[in-house]
């Protein structure tokens, strides 16, 4: 096998399926009524938590 074949076959090992990250993202339980708005304001709390702050 060459470098290129090899390097192709590593990569595709490493690579994330993306099918994984949906089983991990599947809710664990009842989602509550105000889903949308409490990710929200966990997402605002993260960009926050990194230093930008927007307008709202």
């Amino acid at each position: 096998m060459g470098k290129e074949q090899e390097k192709k076959l590593r990569e595709t090992q490493e690579a994330p399926s993306p099918e994984k990250d949906k089983a991990d993202a599947a809710p664990k339980g009842p989602i509550s009524e105000t889903w949308a708005e409490e990710t929200i304001a966990d997402l605002d709390d993260y960009i926050e938590s990194q230093g930008i702050y927007l307008r709202q």
